[in-house]
């Protein structure tokens, strides 16, 4: 169950950074070049989310290997 929790929590995260990331695509025809676009995304942090819902997903779909014996 604990799974099925930071499995959502990280998919809200990343899919919160996404959609900010994609508004602020908007300043790229007003003028701004990539360069520009980049910083102004690593200088907010809503689109932290990005890097930290990616890693809660992929934590939260890691299977425990366990006391195996082969």
């Amino acid at each position: 169950m604990i799974r099925v929790l930071i499995y959502i929590a990280g998919f809200i995260l990343l899919s919160t950074g996404f959609l900010h990331s994609m508004i602020f695509l908007n300043l790229i025809p007003s003028g701004n070049s990539t360069m520009e676009y980049i910083k102004y995304l690593f200088s907010h942090s809503e689109t932290y989310g990005i890097p930290a819902g990616a890693l809660l997903i992929h934590l939260s779909t890691i299977k425990k290997s366990g006391n195996r014996r082969i």
